[in-house]
This record gives structure tokens, C-alpha cells and sequence, in this order.
């Protein structure tokens, strides 16, 4: 993440979402109230992408379609046929413009139990006695972890 970016955590889906400042500043306007003409002003006075609702038709199709907003978003008819080439063409050959963008990037947080070191299955069912199940993920299958089941070692669910 760099320093001038959003991150922002779904704790429904276990998701974390990194915001470029563009994809930022729409999601923090997007309260159901701020139309799209202030949010590309808004853009344009913030971060000098020039005013075109494109951009910020762009940032709310990439925001749904990462569950960001708490509603589908329906693009008007020819913001939906937008690709990034063609806002490239839209809005001129600036320097650094692809940089403005709104860009949405997604990764799948881990278990908690992921958070540390693994351990193979092999090893885990090895053990016999009890106090070496630490709860340790299994390698070959991270939703189960190595616990007591009895007086043996077996892979569990985490």
C-alpha cells in the first residue's frame, strides 16, 4: 500500500480492498446524496483528474463490483460501455493520468490461524501426545489445523 492510498477491510467477505486516491475520494462521497457531476468537480478541484463523470462512473462500477457500496450501481447507457482505453481517448493523453484512474485492488484475507506458521499433515498425525497439537494450520489444507482429538494428533477444522 502506498501512502496516499485507502485501504478499507469487508469483515463480511474477509477482503481487503487498497483504493488509489480516485477510487478514494468517490467511495467517501458515495452517501446516496453527492451526484456524480460534484464528485468529478470534486475530483478535479482534490487531485487535478480533469471533470469528466466517466471517471467517476468508472470508480462506482469498480466499487460494486467489489460489494463497496451497499447498492447495485446502475451506469447510465453510455458510462456502461466505457472501457480504460477509451477514457484514455475521452479525456486526452495527460502524463500520468492512468495513474488517476480509479483503481480498485482485492485480496482475500487469511484465517487468523494462517497469521502464523504450517504444519504438515504428515507431522501433525504423527504426534501422540496432545500437548504438541498447537493448533498450527496444516499446510496441505489451511482451513483444517492440528489439534487433540483423543489422545492423538489430528487434522481438525480451524
Amino acid at each position: 500500500m502506498l501512502p496516499d492510498e485507502t485501504l478499507v477491510y469487508d469483515l463480511k467477505r474477509d477482503k481487503a480492498h487498497c483504493l488509489n486516491p480516485t477510487a478514494a475520494l468517490v467511495w467517501s462521497h458515495c452517501d446516496g446524496e453527492t451526484p456524480v457531476s460534484e464528485m468529478a468537480a470534486l475530483l478535479e478541484t482534490e487531485l487535478g483528474v480533469p471533470a469528466d463523470d466517466s471517471v467517476v462512473w468508472m470508480a462506482l462500477d469498480r466499487l460494486g463490483r467489489e460489494n463497496l457500496l451497499e447498492g447495485p450501481v446502475e451506469l447510465p447507457g453510455e458510462a456502461a460501455r466505457y472501457s480504460r482505453r477509451e477514457m484514455m481517448k475521452t479525456l486526452g493523453r495527460v502524463a500520468g493520468l492512468t495513474l488517476l484512474l480509479p483503481a480498485v485492488s482485492s485480496i482475500v484475507a487469511p484465517l487468523a490461524a494462517q497469521a502464523g506458521s504450517c504444519i504438515p499433515q504428515v507431522t501433525c498425525t504423527s504426534f501422540v501426545v496432545p500437548p504438541n497439537c498447537t493448533g498450527l494450520p496444516i499446510c496441505e489444507n489451511p482451513k483444517k489445523c492440528c489439534r487433540t482429538q483423543g489422545k492423538k494428533c489430528r487434522a481438525k477444522n480451524c
